[in-house]
């Protein structure tokens, strides 16, 4: 095996699916990526099993065959290499030679053979979808999935079709992100995706202007681009109902500036901890009041102005990590807050925008 490529470009696929190799596996080849010269194309592809992603790229001088290479210090070499042309050559005993200039390394491999099998996606139904509108999609929700290993049908987002469209929503129990649009995904009912695997995505669909296409089985998600597949195991179990927490009619609405909102959030939360993300609410007629106050570290406050022409005033607790995501996400200048009722969580939505919302539960006081 023999090719030549651009740094760059080696760089690029490298980066692409570096993160999914395991840094410790009792399976030492999930370590490393697997690089096929096939036809003039070279194929580097990298999995833990749950995930796998093989990306491509157009080499030079090539002869085929396969070999593997620590993917990370692979990586690590290849990007502090001179501009232009990179050389890589198998050698005896699986090592592989890389030359780029004056530059020369000797890295060891493993046994091609050892590497798990790739699942093979053209036996899979499968319908075009724009990357960007899929990237706009995990961008929008994946903020609100769950972190906790203990509640792995959290740790994803729940994909579904209504009618006509298609739903991805997100939540970790406290708050939740929903987006729908009017998609074609060859889906039956419902799926959950998990986060490590959308997360990969994400990083394959960056830059691609074209189009994806997506396609299910029993068990995995397959997305196909012009650069890369992608496989990511499905989670197995039950989504909760999350229509049963949606707020029901508005009965108080408060439009903001959206950055001007943003910026006092963030004054507030230097004052907050890792063990105590909340800051006190108070809305009165045009104008909120943020509060801090913390045993430890100190006490702080911020008064600005917003559209509420409400009577009652609002009281509450929030998590300001959580209150800070939810506006981020949004693309307006002016965002609207919806207060439902006390113990009930707020709604965050812009301009017209009404495919998509998330929403924060208030903490108790």
């Amino acid at each position: 095996m023999f090719f030549e490529i651009d740094r760059d470009l080696l760089t690029e696929g490298m980066s692409k699916i570096v993160s999914i190799t395991e840094r410790r596996s009792p399976l030492p080849i999930l370590t490393h990526t697997l690089i096929e010269i096939k036809d003039s194309f070279l194929y580097m592809t990298a999995t833990d099993l749950e995930v796998g992603i093989k990306v491509r790229y157009t080499c030079s001088n090539s002869s085929d065959g396969l070999a593997t290479l620590p993917a990370r210090k692979f990586l690590e070499i290849v990007k502090e290499l001179t501009p232009g042309l990179v050389k890589v050559e198998l050698e005896e005993r699986f090592r592989v030679k890389i030359i780029s200039g004056r530059s020369s390394f000797n890295l060891a491999g493993m046994d091609p053979a050892d590497f798990p099998a790739w699942s093979n996606p053209e036996v899979v139904e499968t319908s075009e979808i724009s990357c960007d509108k899929l990237l706009h999609m995990l961008e929008k929700t994946l903020f609100a999935s769950s972190n906790d290993d203990s509640r792995f049908n959290l740790n994803g987002i729940l994909i579904e079709k209504i009618e006509n469209k298609t739903r991805f929503v997100a939540t970790d129990g406290h708050r939740l992100a929903l987006i729908d649009e009017e998609i074609n995904m060859p889906l039956v009912s419902k799926v959950i995706v998990p986060k490590k695997g959308l997360m990969e995505l994400k990083r394959l669909l960056e830059g691609q202007r074209d189009k994806a296409e997506i396609g299910f089985e029993s068990k995995n998600l397959f997305v196909k681009t012009e650069k890369g597949i992608m496989t990511i195991r499905l989670i197995e179990g039950d989504y909760p109902d999350y229509t049963r927490v949606l707020p029901g009619e508005k009965t108080r609405t408060i439009i903001s500036k959206r950055n001007l909102l943003l910026q006092s959030l963030k004054r507030m939360s230097i004052l907050t901890s890792d063990r105590n993300k909340g800051v006190n609410i108070k809305i009165t007629k045009n104008q909120i009041e943020f509060s801090v106050n913390h045993p430890d570290l100190g006490a702080a406050s911020d008064i600005m102005e917003l559209d509420y022409s409400g009577e009652e005033e609002i009281e509450l607790i929030i998590n300001v990590s959580y209150f800070i995501e939810a506006i981020s996400n949004l693309d307006s200048e002016n965002i609207t807050i919806e207060y439902f009722k006390e113990g009930a969580p707020l709604k965050f939505t812009a301009g017209k925008d009404l495919n998509y919302f998330s929403i924060v539960m208030p903490m108790r006081r």
